[in-house]
């Protein structure tokens, strides 16, 4: 009798983890890994907690960078939930190819609003417009139309301030194409709550001239892996106009037109020198020396 409500218990407790994440999962156990970030500040969202649909498993995000582990999700597990923890601020669902393993999906944004970012994708050799591009900015994901046009629902935004949503790096990919990467500036919400980022062109591979970097600033803060969820903050005066959370790999990216900047670093009580920045052509590259967390 023993036996049989041991082997009873082993069934009930390899069924619990194989459904772990809701969503579409399957037999067996992974891991969702991330960041939530708070776009409005471009920093961790400090108070996030992350969810399967079901409401099980649930983590809370790391307060240092917003980094998470959610585990154990079922195998094909395409969804889970985000509570930011701030007053007012909505219940974000996000999206995401089927989970298998430990599955990076990303940086997760948070915010006050919802709003749907909304674009095209075409061959930049012909103008024809590309079907089932891959499309993901802002945590969320979505394939193009017949038309090639996509809609991002659920993408985090808020109306006080635009610098850290115009530092979100979003990224269109497609068979037989080079990946090219995007972000919304100088774009806001319309009335709609809709933001339009436009045409996003694709170099098809075969091409000799491969597309350029998505960027035209960049530079790295160290000591690496222990930069991560460092704010850079690029500034032009008093004013914030993009603002990049750092990764593991310490790396931060701008695009932006020629002029005179400034940019500066932050994490908690943790910084690094002031930068200037100058810019001359749109297509020049300046790469910023490295900086050190003290």
């Amino acid at each position: 009798m023993n036996r049989l409500k041991l082997a009873a218990s082993v069934i009930v407790a390899s069924l619990l983890a194989g459904c772990g994440g809701g969503g579409g999962g399957g037999g067996g156990s992974a891991s969702l890994i991330g960041r939530v970030l708070n776009v409005e500040t471009g920093g961790p969202a400090v108070s996030a907690s992350i969810q399967g649909t079901s409401g099980s498993p649930s983590t809370a995000a790391d307060a240092t960078d917003g980094s998470f582990t959610l585990t154990p999700v079922g195998n094909g597990t395409t969804q889970c939930k985000v509570l930011p923890g701030i007053t007012g601020w909505p219940l974000f669902t996000f999206t995401f190819p089927a989970a298998s393993g430990n599955t990076s999906i990303g940086d997760l944004w948070v915010g006050p609003e919802l709003v749907t970012v909304h674009g095209r994708v075409l061959n930049s050799s012909t103008s024809a417009v590309i079907s089932g591009a891959a499309v993901t900015f802002g945590g969320q994901n979505g394939v193009t139309a017949a038309d090639g046009t996509f809609n991002l629902t659920n993408v985090a935004y808020s109306s006080t301030t635009q610098s850290a949503f115009w530092g979100i790096v979003g990224s269109a990919t497609a068979s037989g194409f080079f990946k090219s990467d995007f972000n919304a500036a100088p774009h806001t919400k319309d009335v709609s709550n809709v933001v339009d980022v436009g045409d996003i062109l694709l170099t098809p591979s075969n091409d000799p001239n491969p597309p350029g970097t998505p960027y035209n600033v960049t530079g790295r803060v160290l000591p690496i892996g222990g930069s991560s969820g460092t704010v850079v903050t690029l500034m032009q005066g008093s004013t914030a106009l993009r603002i990049y959370n750092v990764g593991a790999d310490g790396k931060y990216f701008f695009w932006i037109v020629p002029g005179s900047y400034t940019v500066t670093f932050q994490k908690i009580s943790q910084t690094a020198p002031t930068q200037n920045v100058t810019v001359t052509t749109p297509n020049q590259t300046v790469t910023v020396p490295d900086v050190t967390l003290q």
